[in-house]
């Protein structure tokens, strides 16, 4: 499989990138998670931009709910 062209979301360092499969071959395995792959940039990053509009609604509901306790 040629994967030259493969873009893919990690999880590195508790942040979501969008990284080539050029620079991802440059990491050590232990320092990433994978989680997804695409064939284009475009594909990754609407993905990872879903991925933060998740996270950003899952913290304002933590921040809602601690509020709604006081």
């Amino acid at each position: 499989m040629d994967f030259s062209n493969t873009w893919f979301i990690i999880d590195r360092n508790k942040q979501h990138e969008v990284i080539s499969h050029e620079d991802l071959v440059k990491l050590e395995s232990h320092s990433y998670t994978l989680l997804q792959n695409f064939k284009s940039h475009q594909d990754a990053m609407t993905e990872m931009s879903q991925l933060v509009r998740q996270n950003i609604t899952a913290a304002n509901q933590k921040i809602n709910h601690v509020k709604s306790e006081h």
